[in-house]
């Protein structure tokens, strides 16, 4: 996210451009239990002509509030399929969560492990992702914008393949102790767009609830551009 040269930021460099580089990782079969799964302050129902409430409209989802200076936007709408709704909108979730551990500097933030399956590729590039702005001393600042999403069904059982393009040209790196921008060094403005691949599975244990498994992403991708 952050493009400067300095030397003593180089052991950084995937951090800073939050680079989305996958290794296919393997997920748990089983499901983690979730505090709060099944529970709600408030009972959903449904209003003529809405679909029936899931059973992941009553879990009781981590809060994410960011700063005045910080603002993650998606612009899409959900597809009408409910699956595929479903797991676009737990994606984004996931994609908040990183942002917001980023901004609660904490490695082991509850919010994204709520949206993970446990030990996936897509657990170790979140906790990965936050560990290394921590070690840097950074948060973020600015805006970080996401759209185009396309989503379809995966290969894999239970799988829907979630697609978008993430523009950080609005992006900054803040340092911890000054509140400052950190501010970039120019470079190719292609290097601040990437198209981005989650692969999301949902829950056997509740309808309706999908976790991140894998997440991949191309630089300077021509779709997103």
């Amino acid at each position: 996210m952050i493009r400067r040269t300095s030397p003593a930021l180089t052991a950084l460099a995937t951090a800073t451009a939050l680079l989305l580089t996958a290794c296919g990782g393997e997920s748990s079969e089983g499901d983690e239990k979730i505090p709060g799964a099944g529970e709600s302050s408030a009972e959903v129902s449904a209003s003529p002509g809405e679909k029936a409430p899931t059973a992941a409209d009553k879990l009781d989802r981590p809060e994410m509030k960011f700063p005045d200076d910080f603002k993650i936007t998606f612009d899409w709408e959900k597809p009408s399929d409910p699956d595929g709704a479903a797991a676009l909108g737990d994606a984004e979730n996931y994609v908040k969560a990183i942002h917001y551990g980023i901004i609660k500097q904490d490695p082991e933030s509850a919010a994204y492990k709520f949206y993970i399956e446990p030990m996936s590729q897509a657990h170790t590039y979140a906790k990965d992702q936050i560990q290394q702005y921590v070690d840097g001393g950074w948060s973020l600042m600015g805006e970080l914008r996401n759209s185009n999403a396309k989503v379809k069904k995966g290969q894999a059982a239970r799988t829907q393949v979630v697609t978008f393009c993430r523009d950080e040209s609005k992006a900054f790196g803040k340092d911890i102790k000054t509140g400052k921008k950190v501010d970039g060094g120019g470079g190719d403005p292609n290097d601040s767009h990437y198209a981005v691949t989650l692969v999301m599975r949902e829950s056997k244990s509740i309808d309706g609830y999908w976790k991140a498994v894998s997440i991949d992403g191309v630089k300077g991708a021509a779709e997103c551009v």
